[in-house]
């Protein structure tokens, strides 16, 4: 599975940091932005795999995403509903040039729909580190007859 990186768009520093925190994982790449104007600054740098947008009314709203490049339009877009937007009309925004829209309640939903999207076969196994201690042959032969019984 290759390196996938993933944009968090937020006004609110706090909710932005908390979401990358559940989000990271080794393969992916998180970067938080206040605005979606933001984002594509430097296209040639990074490229985005994923975008999760937390509209915010006065700061962040909707139609801030209508200023997008089309080519940007295709990376698929997950929204989170909050207070000031309990509901998204996805089919609205599709046709805007949207493809690839969802909605998610909370963070774990977006954790959900961002794993089914980047990681379809599954997260690579975490590199394993050793233990900071060697352990003798006979203490692990101990161990593996403990975890046995």
């Amino acid at each position: 599975m290759d390196y996938k990186t993933i944009f968090i768009v937020d006004p609110i520093r706090s909710e932005r940091i908390q979401l990358a925190k559940f989000l990271s994982e080794e393969v992916f790449t998180i970067m938080t932005f206040i605005s979606p104007n933001d984002c594509f600054k430097k296209p040639d740098l990074i490229r985005c795999d994923l975008i999760v947008f937390v509209p915010r009314k006065e700061k962040n709203e909707i139609k801030h995403l209508m200023n997008m490049k089309k080519k940007f339009r295709k990376i698929p877009l997950i929204f989170i509903l909050t207070e000031d937007f309990p509901d998204i009309n996805l089919a609205e925004i599709t046709a805007n040039g949207f493809p690839n829209v969802y909605k998610a309640a909370n963070n774990e939903k977006v954790r959900e729909i961002l794993l089914g999207l980047l990681a379809e076969e599954g997260l690579p196994s975490r590199t394993e580190v050793p233990h900071p201690v060697p352990i003798s042959k006979e203490v692990q032969e101990a161990l593996l007859e403990a975890a046995n019984e």
